[in-house]
């Protein structure tokens, strides 16, 4: 695996939609690379610290936000002499975003008072009042033509279809919820999943026309919905609850098709691959200095797991607890899970089988996970200086290597890999599944897995893609 040099940012960086480019933010400054050689493409300056950076669907414009002065704009890449700013005033600005169709913007006024969308094509502006939330609560169609807003009026929540055509108000209900924590579009664009607060354990899926269509309660008087993430193909809902359990429902029904728990125990009858982090040592006698990384090995059954005692934090008092992570593979077949009580641990489910088939131990609670959007690897970062993947084949650990630096995160002992500052805490695939994006607070790098994709017979005589694995990384098959 090959990797780039470290680039400063500011905690703000993000791929085109067809991986062509990567914008990244460092304080006041933005720029714009190939995520092929890593040239910079154009450069921009700005007059306040950058809060926000979004392509657009198309990638040919890049929307910035810089939300302490109220103010949004627009870059194109085709189009140097072409510039577009946007300023809320006094309305003050707290997110903003593109729609779908790529030439029209949404921003969110201070205190939700209201949504703007500001059009590039006719500089025509339109306003919609009382959104509920700022950065989410906004779901569009997979065709992009009717968004769905959660808004709230009257201590009571509603949902608004919009057509994104002229913004006229199509269809507006009340909801059957306390406090609506989101909402999402599914898939195929026939009903709308709506969610409520984590005080309330209640899942309701709403037609835009024909009104509740389903409903779930699991328990009652205990916390409830962490996460949700619909499968690529659309059949699958996955959510992820604060009683441990990872919940799939079925797309047409909307009803439970089974629910996977989080075990402590792993026993011989589960039939499970467990693969644990483990001290590794390199260097032989006519070496220098030893060097110390980690790899992975295999654990045979039985194995209890640790279960983490830390408390939620100040910042997030429902954290802890509960499924924080979901992550599908591209082709469904599989979904990955964290679980707050177990932090240190990834599960991967198999979908078709409907059972565990994977747990990976580390030594450091998961931060991100995230699947290739082109074959089944899977990569996790701990807040370490290295990353792992997991394929069909086995898994791997890859150490960062940045000549010279010390890593004292784990062992306190000597080695070449990495800087000590640069913990992994973030890792997202490039959608050309060529690249991997990877960050820490105050610097990022990129990655280039030297996967071949070769297009394989099944065991069902159908065609998958699968990949030969990176020779440099430190396997366990």
């Amino acid at each position: 695996m090959n990797f780039s040099d470290l680039i400063p940012y500011s905690n703000l960086a993000t791929f085109s939609s067809q991986g062509e480019n990567l914008a990244i933010a460092h304080h006041m400054q933005v720029q714009v690379y190939d995520t092929n050689n890593l040239n910079i493409i154009v450069q921009y300056s700005f007059p306040d610290v950058i809060t926000q950076l979004q392509w657009s669907e198309d990638g040919q414009y890049l929307l910035v936000s810089l939300n302490k002065r109220g103010l949004a704009y627009v870059k194109s890449l085709d189009d140097s002499e072409w510039n577009c700013k946007i300023d809320e005033g006094i309305a003050g600005l707290m997110y903003a975003r593109w729609v779908p169709d790529s030439r029209q913007i949404i921003t969110i006024s201070d205190f939700q008072l209201r949504l703007t969308i500001w059009s590039l094509v006719d500089q025509t502006v339109s306003y919609i009042k009382n959104p509920k939330h700022h950065d989410r609560g906004i779901s569009f169609t997979s065709n992009g033509k009717f968004m769905a807003l959660a808004e709230r009026s009257d201590c009571k929540d509603f949902i608004g279809i919009y057509y994104c055509g002229d913004w006229k108000l199509m269809n507006h209900f009340q909801v059957e919820t306390t406090d609506l924590a989101d909402l999402q579009w599914s898939k195929d664009d026939t009903a709308i999943i709506v969610w409520d607060n984590p005080i309330e354990c209640r899942l309701l899926v709403y037609s835009a026309t024909q009104g509740l269509l389903a409903q779930h309660i699991p328990y009652e008087n205990a916390l409830g919905y962490k996460t949700l993430q619909f499968s690529p193909n659309g059949k699958f809902l996955a959510a992820g609850l604060y009683d441990q359990k990872l919940r799939l429902y079925n797309h047409i029904s909307w009803k439970e098709i089974t629910h996977f728990e989080h075990k402590k125990n792993l026993s011989e009858d589960d039939d499970i691959h467990i693969y644990t982090e483990e001290e590794y040592k390199q260097g032989g006698p006519y070496s220098y200095e030893e060097e110390v990384t980690s790899r992975y090995k295999m654990l045979e059954p039985p194995v209890q797991l640790t279960v983490s005692k830390k408390s939620a934090s100040k910042d997030n008092p429902l954290s802890g607890n509960g499924v924080s992570l979901i992550a599908w593979s591209y082709d469904s077949k599989y979904v990955a899970t964290k679980n707050d009580n177990t932090p240190n641990c990834v599960f991967i489910w198999d979908v078709a089988s409907l059972r565990l088939t994977v747990v990976l131990i580390h030594f450091d609670p998961v931060k991100s996970i995230d699947w290739s959007s082109k074959t089944n690897h899977l990569v996790i970062a701990t807040n370490a200086s290295r990353i792992f993947i997991w394929s069909v084949n086995g898994a791997s650990v890859c150490d960062i290597p940045l000549e010279g630096q010390n890593d004292h995160s784990t062992y306190g002992k000597k080695s070449k890999d990495t800087s000590p500052d640069f913990k992994v805490s973030k890792v997202q695939w490039n959608s050309d599944g060529k690249s991997i994006l990877i960050q820490d607070k105050t610097n990022l790098l990129i990655a280039y897995p030297h996967f071949t994709f070769l297009k394989e017979q099944n065991e069902e005589g159908e065609g998958d893609y699968d990949a030969e694995g990176d020779e440099e990384s430190k396997d366990h098959n």
